[in-house]
C-alpha cells in the first residue's frame, strides 16, 4: 500500500500528488446491462464496476499523475476516487509510478513441495462394477503383498520432509483389503513412535460401502480411520452407474442400509457423489442435504477414463450443460442456507469460490502445476510409485518402485525427470490456458483426466468449457449475493461490494 504523510504528520493510505497512475495492459472485460466485469488474468484478479466508478475510470483513458485525476470533472468525491482507484491498484488494474501491486512472478512462484498424501492401491479388485470405474476393477484382480505395503509405510514416514502424512488405502474396494488396513494402520503408528518420528498421521479410504459392517464400524472407530462412501443420490441414480459386479442389481439399498447403521453407532462418513449427467446435480444436492441431512458432501463429475470412456456417452457440448447445472445446483444451494442460516460445504463450489477471492491454493487439484507428484503419490499393488493415484495404471507416470535400491522417496521427487515434465504443466505451457482470463482461478484441470481424454498432457481440460463459464458466473454471483461467500465459501473469507458513494 502506498503512504503519503499529510500535514498532520499522520501516516494513511494514499498517494502522492506526483504519482502516476496508469491502466494496466492486458485486462479482458465481460459488459452486463451497465456493468462491466474487469478480470486481470495474470494475478488472478477481478472486478465488477457500477455507476458512478465505471464512467469515471472510462476518464482514464491515459497515464495522470494523481494531481491530474483530483482534477477530471466527475461528481465522484475526491476522498471516494483516492479509495476506489486504491482498490483497483491492489487488484492490479492499476499500475503505479509504472509497478504492480501484485506481482505475478512472485505471487506464483514455484514452490518445492513434498508429497504429504500417499494413496495405497492395496487391491485391484472390486464387488461393484460401477459404469464409470476410474481404475476398471474387476473381482479377479491382484493385491498388494503385505510386506510391500510395510515397506511403503516405513519409507513415507522417515524419508518424507513433512510434519503430518495421511495415508489413504485405495482399491479397487479397499475393504476387500480389510486385514491389511487394520494392520497397516497398526504399524504405521508403531513406526512413528519406534523411531521417535512425532508425525501426524491420518488414515483414511473411500469405499463402495456395501462391506462397511457394524463389525468393521466399531474397529474403524477404534483406529480413528476416517471413511468416505460413495453415494451419488437418490435410488434411480445411484442404480443407474453402481451395479453389484457381474450383474445389473443396484447397490443402492445395501450401500444406505450399511450408511445408517454406521450413523447409528456414531460414525459419521464422508459422501461423495459421482454425477454423469446434468440433471443429476440437483436431484444429487436434494439428496444429501434433505434425505440425507448433510451439510458436507462432494460432488464429482465423471471423467473419461477407466471404465468410462467405453461405458458411457461424453457429448462435445456436455461441458456447457455441467455448468449450468452446476450454477442451478449452487443458486438452489444459496436459497437453501438463507431460508435455514446454515452454510453448506460442497466441493467444488468453495474451491472455486477460494480461487476467486484469495491468492491461496490450497487444494492441489486447483493448482498450477497440480498436485501430481509434490502433494500426491500412489503406489501400485507391485510397489510402482506413480505421480498420483489415478495415475497408478499408467507406466508412463511411473516415477520409480519402492523396492528399487537406493532409493530416497524424497530425492525422487526433486531429481525424477517424469516429475519434472509434470512440474512442467503448468497453465503458462498449455497452449489454450495461456491466453485464457480464467488460466489462475481453474488451473487447466487434471493432468490425468487431460491425458486419458487428449492422449497429451499439454492439453487443457477436457472440462474447460465448464469452468470458463462458472468461473465467470461465479464472479457476477458473488457481486450480486455477498452473502453466498459466508454460506458456500471456505470460513473466514468475505467479499467487500463497492459502497453507495455519498454526494453523487
Amino acid at each position: 500500500m502506498l503512504q503519503v504523510e499529510p500535514p498532520g504528520g499522520t501516516c494513511k493510505p494514499g498517494f502522492p500528488e506526483s504519482a502516476l497512475l496508469t491502466r494496466a495492459s492486458g485486462l479482458r472485460m465481460r459488459r452486463r446491462g451497465s456493468r462491466i466485469l474487469f478480470i486481470e488474468p495474470e494475478s488472478a484478479s477481478w472486478i465488477v464496476l457500477e455507476e458512478p466508478y465505471l464512467s469515471f475510470w472510462q476518464k482514464l483513458t491515459r497515464a495522470m499523475t494523481w494531481s491530474e485525476v483530483r482534477k477530471i470533472e466527475h461528481p465522484l468525491p475526491e476522498s471516494q476516487r483516492e479509495d476506489f482507484l486504491i482498490r483497483m491498484y491492489e487488484s492490479n488494474m492499476v499500475q503505479v509510478n509504472g509497478r504492480s501491486f501484485l506481482e505475478p512472478a512472485e505471487l506464483w512462484k514455484p514452490v518445492q513441495y513434498y508429497p504429504a498424501y500417499l494413496c495405497l492401491h492395496l487391491t485391484e479388485a472390486c464387488n461393484f462394477g460401477c459404469l464409470y470405474c476410474m481404475a476398471d476393477s474387476f473381482p479377479n484382480k491382484g493385491k498388494m503383498p503385505l510386506e510391500t505395503s510395510r515397506l511403503i509405510i516405513e519409507k513415507v514416514l522417515h524419508e518424507i520432509p513433512s510434519d503430518g502424512i495421511t495415508i489413504d488405502f485405495h482399491g479397487g474396494e479397499p475393504l476387500l483389503a480389510w486385514d491389511d488396513i487394520q494392520e497397516l494402520v497398526k504399524w504405521a503408528r508403531h513406526v512413528n513412535q519406534r523411531d521417535g518420528l512425532g508425525k501426524k498421521l491420518w488414515f483414511m479410504f473411500q469405499t463402495n460401502g456395501a462391506l462397511l459392517t457394524p463389525e468393521k464400524v466399531e474397529v474403524l472407530k477404534e483406529l480413528d480411520v476416517i471413511v468416505g462412501v460413495s453415494l451419488d443420490g437418490p435410488s434411480e441414480v445411484h442404480n443407474r452407474n453402481r451395479v453389484f459386479a457381474g450383474s445389473s442389481q443396484g447397490t443402492f439399498e445395501t450401500v444406505l442400509h450399511n450408511i445408517r447403521k454406521a450413523e447409528e453407532m456414531g460414525f459419521q462418513v464422508g459422501l461423495l457423489g459421482v454425477v454423469h449427467e446434468p440433471q443429476d446435480y440437483l436431484k444429487a444436492f436434494r439428496f444429501m442435504v434433505h434425505e440425507m441431512n448433510r451439510r458436507s458432501f462432494r460432488l464429482n463429475y465423471s471423467s473419461y477414463i477407466g471404465r468410462s470412456h467405453y461405458r458411457l456417452r461424453f457429448p462435445v457440448d456436455r461441458t456447457e450443460e455441467f455448468a449450468h447445472a452446476w450454477l442451478e445446483m449452487i443458486d438452489e444451494a444459496l436459497a437453501w442456507c438463507r431460508e435455514h442460516g446454515e452454510s453448506l460445504s460442497i466441493s467444488d463450489v468453495n474451491n472455486q469460490i477460494n480461487n476467486l477471492l484469495t491468492k491461496n491454493r490450497p487444494f492441489m487439484c486447483y493448482r498450477s502445476p497440480c498436485g501430481a507428484g509434490n502433494s500426491v503419490l500412489g503406489f501400485g499393488i507391485d510397489g510402482g510409485i506413480h505421480a498420483c493415484e489415478e495415475m497408478a495404471s499408467l507406466d508412463m507416470f511411473r516415477l520409480a518402485n519402492i523396492h528399487d535400491e537406493g532409493l530416497n522417496l524424497a530425492r525422487m521427487v526433486e531429481s525424477n525427470p517424469i516429475h519434472r515434465f509434470l512440474q512442467s504443466r503448468t497453465v503458462d505451457n498449455i497452449p489454450k490456458c495461456s491466453q485464457c482470463q480464467f488460466k489462475r482461478f481453474c488451473y487447466g484441470g487434471c493432468t490425468s483426466k487431460t491425458m486419458a481424454r487428449f492422449g497429451n498432457v499439454m492439453r487443457e481440460s477436457p472440462m474447460c468449457g465448464f469452468y470458463q463459464v462458472v468461473f465467470e458466473e461465479l464472479m457476477w454471483k458473488i457481486h450480486e449475493n455477498p452473502d453466498m461467500v459466508g454460506f458456500l465459501g471456505v470460513p473466514g473469507l468475505e467479499y467487500r461490494p463497492w459502497p453507495v458513494p455519498s454526494a453523487v
